[in-house]
């Protein structure tokens, strides 16, 4: 069998769809260890629809880096340039989401997702970029902390009225 290749490309308000798809499957991975409730099932299907994707991508302080495998979307990072850091606001891009579907975990593609972030970020004239990952998230911040990431403050995702901890990270682009 050969070796799956992957592309890297910027993505277009045509690719909402699978942009929603792909994190609604990855967000219910991640967070819903313990199954579906009602108050996971709204939140899910009110913030990842295809129409609020499609306006992300076409708004310009956003931007999707698609990771695709035979034409296949496997994994994707969002940028915000006009999403100034809880502890460091002079730094004002944030990596909103960095997922990669499940069955490509392991594959360097998150690794890469970010060195395309990098090229973007300094096309822009941009040196950092700083994220929020859930304190629970043990894999992610592993991930994170391999690539070089370095750790900051904490804020919160307010879910069901509760205020959940993320931990900040930090990337310098290159």
């Amino acid at each position: 069998m050969p070796a799956m290749t992957y592309s890297f490309r910027k993505a277009v308000p045509e690719d909402a769809a699978n942009v929603a798809a792909l994190a609604i499957q990855v967000w219910l991975h991640t967070y819903a260890k313990t199954g579906i409730r009602r108050a996971i099932a709204d939140y899910v299907l009110q913030q990842f629809t295809e129409e609020n994707f499609r306006r992300q991508i076409a708004s310009d302080p956003q931007y999707f880096i698609l990771c695709e495998s035979e034409g296949h979307l496997v994994g994707y990072l969002r940028l915000d340039f006009e999403a100034p850091c809880p502890d460091e606001p002079d730094i004002d891009t944030e990596i909103v989401t960095l997922y990669v579907q499940e069955h490509f975990l392991g594959k360097g593609l998150g690794a890469k997702l970010l060195e395309e972030a990098d090229r973007v970020l300094s096309a822009r004239g941009k040196r950092h970029a700083w994220l929020g990952v859930n304190h629970q998230n043990l894999p992610a911040i592993r991930f994170y902390e391999k690539q070089g990431l370095r750790r900051g403050g904490s804020t919160y995702f307010e879910f069901e009225g509760e205020q959940h901890v993320n931990f900040i990270y930090i990337r310098s682009a290159g």
